[in-house]
């Protein structure tokens, strides 16, 4: 059996994603998980474990960005930005939990020593109120209004 056929045109080569611009970008949590990184390995944190999160704005780069779990208090932003802000001495974020969270973030550009240019979280921002669990309200009504919704008539006594 013979075979015809014809060199396709390659196709252009994908173009390069730019990196995220600076300024408060609402972003998508990706992808997160626990791990070591080498250049976060200090007294603290002799492993230099680390919350590894991938995060993501429309067609650009992805934004990583890894809380040492001796930085507590970045892990404490991320969780307000996420939802209510935690209180007590303790914040648990578990990766799985993460995944598919939409939160604020500032982001920054930062050049390497090598002249790289990439894009960093600078802060995680709190959750919106709309995000936040709403306070009870408690419904204070006059004896006037409790009347009239009492009584149909058009006497106000």
């Amino acid at each position: 059996m013979e075979f015809r056929f014809t060199e396709e045109q390659s196709s252009p080569a994908p173009t390069e994603r730019q990196i995220v611009p600076a300024g408060i970008h609402e972003m998508e949590i990706v992808h997160a998980e626990e791990g070591p990184n080498q250049y976060k390995v200090t007294e603290a944190n002799p492993e230099g474990m680390c919350l590894k999160l991938r995060l993501k704005l429309a067609d650009y780069k992805f934004v990583f960005h890894d809380i040492p779990q001796h930085l507590g208090w970045m892990a404490k932003r991320l969780a307000a930005a996420i939802g209510p802000e935690p209180d007590g001495q303790t914040v648990s974020l578990e990766p799985d939990d993460l995944i598919g969270k939409v939160v604020q973030v500032k982001v920054d550009h930062y050049t390497s020593k090598v002249g790289r240019l990439s894009a960093v979280v600078d802060k995680y921002l709190p959750a919106p109120e709309s995000k936040k669990p709403a306070a009870k309200r408690t419904r204070n009504t006059s004896a006037v209004a409790l009347a009239d919704e009492k009584f149909d008539d058009d006497i106000p006594f």
